[in-house]
């Protein structure tokens, strides 16, 4: 019972004046945060996988939540009720990483801790987040899976797939399909973007081989 009339009593207090010291301090301070939040994001993905539309959406979302919550601050219930409006919004853009959803939280709470003026929490969950995702896409970012199409006359298959295998870290056959006069093979490997190139060239080196395709089944065209 005290806790709901402590509640009510949060609720029904009248809005505290903002200034523009407060506005300017908070969205500065937003702003600082989405810009750590931006190039984390930019250096935990490739150029094939990396969305500069989605990135940029972050930072409006975080801009954004801090506006909100500035507006409704005074009011407990609202605050929380508009967070969790907005963590359920659902997005209709193809998600590519499952720690994208992740950002769209970070985002959020960059919002929640500049709008509250909880600068030290917010500074240091920044800090957190961003070595981490950093440290932890280290492997993601040397290593994307691709799609390696190999079209030819005559070749000799075992030679392609031994190719394939050295240059990349791993590797299967996707598609193998042979015609009359003409083959095709789809492997999907993981390997660097420089090691991608050697395959490609390495490949398109050998007897048989007509064409070499390239392909990022995950990537949009812009």
């Amino acid at each position: 019972m005290t806790q709901l009339l402590s509640l009510n009593q949060l609720n029904t207090q009248p809005a505290s004046t903002i200034t523009w010291g407060m506005i300017l301090v908070s969205l500065g301070f937003a702003l600082l945060q989405a810009a750590v939040m931006f190039g984390t994001f930019r250096k935990m993905h490739t150029k094939m996988s990396y969305d500069e539309n989605y990135n940029i959406m972050l930072v409006m979302l975080a801009i954004v939540s801090t506006i909100l919550m500035q507006l409704i601050q005074t009011n407990v219930a609202l605050s929380l009720g508009m967070l969790g409006s907005l963590s359920l919004v659902r997005f209709r853009t193809n998600i590519k990483d499952p720690r994208d959803i992740g950002f769209v939280f970070w985002a959020m709470g960059i919002g929640l801790a500049s709008a509250s003026h909880a600068f030290l929490l917010g500074f240091l969950g920044t800090a957190l987040l961003a070595g981490l995702m950093i440290w932890s896409s280290k492997n993601h970012v040397a290593a994307d899976a691709m799609l390696i199409v190999v079209r030819g006359s005559q070749a000799d298959a075992e030679n392609i797939t031994a190719t394939v295998a050295y240059y990349s870290n791993t590797s299967r056959v996707k598609a193998h399909n042979l015609l009359a006069n003409s083959f095709e093979l789809v492997y999907e490997v993981k390997a660097s973007e420089e090691r991608q190139v050697s395959l490609a060239e390495k490949l398109k080196d050998l007897d048989g081989v007509d064409t070499v395709n390239v392909l990022a089944p995950s990537a949009e065209m812009a």
